[in-house]
């Protein structure tokens, strides 16, 4: 479905999104998907995901195709997808990026609306 950015690519799109990138970002590190921000990493350490959010987001895509990348992107691109969390915890893994998934949605339609 996608190809991971290289880093020449996350700039452009940052540049070419840079209000939404800005206002998404925050959103995203709060997320803290697999816990990078809270151990410390810099606040751009999710700008590769960041930035194709935004691209799903301008295609109309909905919860559940930004759900399908997010849990695509944690696994090829983090080696922190479903298969590498235990089984007690992936309905917990599950519920978090579905949730993320859904509001993201609903934050976006806000903002154009």
């Amino acid at each position: 479905m996608w190809e991971h950015p290289s880093n020449t690519q996350v700039k452009k799109l940052k540049k070419r999104y840079s209000t939404l990138y800005a206002q998404l970002e925050p959103i995203v590190n709060e997320w803290d998907p697999i816990g990078l921000i809270e151990g410390g990493a810099p606040k751009d350490e999710y700008d590769c995901i960041t930035v194709q959010l935004i691209e799903l987001l301008q295609q109309g895509m909905n919860h559940n195709d930004v759900f399908e990348f997010i849990v695509k992107e944690l696994d090829d691109h983090f080696g922190m997808g479903i298969r590498s969390v235990a089984d007690e915890y992936r309905e917990q893994f599950i519920k978090k990026h579905r949730d993320f998934s859904i509001s993201l949605v609903n934050w976006y339609s806000k903002t154009r609306g």
